[in-house]
């Protein structure tokens, strides 16, 4: 049976290979093993010297030494006794999205689709709580163009001499009713901190937004797990 063997990359390898020994010919190996010794890549040999891990050095030689004459069931035996019974485990997040491109774009798609909905939800409840205003000044005593429905909501928000000065409203809220009336208008960006418009929607942080789109980009790997794992054990 071929293998392949790593000690310090914990995953299994293409740099190495090997034969087993059939049980049978355990006896007759003996004589050929140098016929069966591993090679070891350079890149392979560059990873062990560079990787800070105590003793592996001395296991990759004991195993080297010995593969050739070994069954299966004996080399997986070595393996748990010099490594203490560790298991060898794949990092499966790198193995579903090796340069993190997938999740990087589930971070943003997530980001971007949280500031969309807000955006699209606070503007529909802007436009509603300014309709009536926005329809009076559509149709402004001044007259229906736009340079009059501008002087109109103009004279009744902000000129307080003016015969249309609407004195009942507190200032700050006629001060946002003449900025979204206006945005309304002309067609430009409507402000989405209104206080007075939006003061039953909760408006999300920063600090929100940022931990849903990280929850759903870990969601998103997870799910890629799951399926690979699920494809493989099919």
């Amino acid at each position: 049976m071929d293998i392949t063997f790593t000690p310090l990359s914990s995953q299994i390898s293409p740099m190495r290979s090997a034969q087993f020994a059939a049980p049978a010919e355990k006896a007759s190996k003996s004589a050929g093993r140098a016929q069966d010794q591993m090679e070891i890549s350079q890149a392979g040999q560059q990873a062990a010297t560079e990787t800070e891990v105590p003793d592996l050095e001395q296991i990759r030689e004991k195993l080297e030494a010995n593969l050739g004459s070994m069954t299966k069931d004996e080399f997986m035996s070595a393996i748990r006794e010099q490594l203490g019974e560790q298991k060898l485990e794949v990092n499966w997040n790198a193995t579903v999205d090796p340069d993190g491109q997938i999740w990087c774009k589930a971070y943003f798609d997530s980001y971007a689709s949280q500031v969309t909905q807000f955006r699209d939800a606070a503007e529909s409840t802007i436009k509603d709580y300014y309709a009536g205003a926005y329809q009076e000044a559509l149709h402004s005593p001044l007259g229906s163009s736009l340079p009059q429905q501008l002087n109109f909501i103009a004279a009744k928000y902000q000129c307080s001499w003016s015969d249309y000065f609407d004195a009942s409203m507190p200032a700050g809220e006629r001060q946002w009713t003449y900025t979204q009336v206006r945005a309304m208008l002309t067609g430009t960006g409507l402000r989405l901190n209104d206080p007075y418009a939006l003061k039953d929607i909760h408006i999300p942080t920063n600090e929100e937004t940022t931990k849903n789109a990280k929850q759903a980009a870990d969601d998103k790997i997870s799910q890629l797990v799951r399926q690979t794992k699920e494809g493989l054990s099919g």
